[in-house]
């Protein structure tokens, strides 16, 4: 199980989804002030009319959850190549999926900030690259599982 490459690449991935739950993935910045956090739960802002929260990226952090779950549970499918193969490309599908929608509340929180404040930047985190990253060690992993794949059915030919 572990001897195996895919293993390795599918178990970082778990441990980045797990990271990037804990970890904010941006902020926003007026000169060096800090005004709003936004990570993969809630999205917090401080202004002088007090703290505001918006629970609009709850979804971010409900699919990486999904996603450490899935990639746990396909670690240990490792007799079962091909289930192990269809679960790494739905958490890849799911992976893609949560770019895309962080990409879309990022540009929608950075036109709610530019209406209150065009002087407002915006900075990523370390958290916000770890699910890239999780989507290459995925193409990775599914690379070795195919080629593991390919090897035990070359076997069975010979017998």
């Amino acid at each position: 199980m572990i001897q195996r490459i895919q293993t390795i690449y599918l178990a970082l991935v778990a441990v980045f989804s797990i990271l990037g739950l804990c970890l904010p993935i941006g902020q926003f910045y007026e000169g060096s002030h800090l005004v709003a956090t936004y990570n993969n739960f809630i999205f917090a802002q401080t202004n002088q009319a007090g703290a505001t929260q918006d629970l609009g990226p709850l979804a971010l952090g409900i699919l990486l959850i999904i996603v450490a779950l899935i990639t746990m549970m396909s670690i240990m499918l490792f007799r079962h190549r091909m289930r192990q193969l269809r679960l790494t490309i739905f958490t890849t599908i799911l992976l893609v999926g949560y770019v895309g929608y962080y990409a879309f509340l990022t540009w929608k929180y950075q036109l709610q900030m530019a209406n209150t404040n065009p002087a407002i930047d915006y900075h990523l985190c370390v958290a916000a690259i770890l699910p890239i990253i999780s989507i290459i060690l995925n193409c990775l992993a599914i690379h070795g599982i195919r080629r593991d794949e390919a090897l035990v059915r070359s076997l069975d030919r010979l017998r």
